[in-house]
């Protein structure tokens, strides 16, 4: 039972367990993934990830509040918002490029 507890604890603390949780799911990681090639604007998430808006919204707050993205109004006054990516987020680029080429070589 000690070797159990003592892996579980393991898992719990390592940068993974903070990685997934800053994250989230895969929403959120083709959020990234998008914003990392150049969509900005909400719009332009929905069209071209096809997620719902519910779910769009919720995610894009939750990057923003983790670091990920930082919302900017489109110009001064309005009340339409683009979504940058960070350096914390910009620090994703080799992940996800290294994910996207193991999609690439796995895919079904």
């Amino acid at each position: 039972m000690g070797a159990v507890v003592d892996e579980v604890m393991r898992i719990k603390s390592s940068g993974m367990v903070s990685a997934v949780h800053q994250i989230g799911d895969s929403w959120s990681l083709l959020i990234v993934w998008a914003a990392l090639q150049g969509t900005t604007r909400f719009d332009d998430f929905q069209s071209r990830l096809g997620v719902a808006s519910n779910i769009l919204s919720n995610r894009l707050s939750r990057l923003v509040n983790e670091g990920i993205l930082v919302k900017h109004p489109i110009h001064s006054g309005a009340r339409r918002q683009e979504y940058r990516v960070t350096d914390k987020g910009e620090a994703l680029r080799p992940t996800l490029e290294l994910m996207a080429g193991w999609g690439n070589t796995n895919s079904y």
